[in-house]
């Protein structure tokens, strides 16, 4: 009885598989490919996101996440000379008070209209047709305008 040599296979001492999910989601957040927001919620980002868009000159994807990962929970965080930190807490009434006003407008949330009915909110919003009790939106989306202007440089 010959062997034949050219028919062996060789099989690997242990089982080989693909890397867990939570692995492929580690690579793409420290490559930077995927951006997890550190001081709003996923739904405020979104609603960040689909904001600086808007507001921002083309190019600066990245302005919502620049923005987000700058804001401090106090104005005492902030270094002594340097300008006054955007407040987190200013960041997610305001995020909420559009979220709430689209919805009770519109019935959808702010992420899910088109980008012209987005745009024609956030006029409104700016020439003080759509208010709020608990914030000045108009002043908040200014000053939102201008942060989102600087980090988008």
């Amino acid at each position: 009885m010959a062997i034949n040599a050219d028919q062996l296979t060789a099989t690997p001492l242990h089982r080989t598989t693909d890397p867990l999910p939570t692995v492929w989601l580690k690579r793409l957040i420290d490559s930077g490919t995927l951006y997890i927001p550190q001081n709003l919620n996923p739904n405020q980002f979104a609603t960040l996101q689909a904001i600086t868009l808007l507001l921002s000159y083309p190019g600066s994807r990245y302005a919502a996440s620049r923005l987000d990962a700058t804001l401090a929970t106090s104005a005492s965080e902030a270094e002594p000379d340097a300008p006054a930190p955007p407040i987190t807490f200013d960041y997610r009434l305001g995020l909420d008070e559009i979220e709430t006003i689209t919805r009770t407008r519109t019935g959808y949330s702010f992420t899910e209209l088109p980008a012209e009915l987005q745009d024609a909110i956030l006029s409104l919003i700016a020439t003080r047709d759509l208010t709020t009790r608990k914030l000045d939106l108009a002043r908040w989306l200014a000053d939102l305008h201008t942060h989102t202007l600087a980090l988008a440089a």
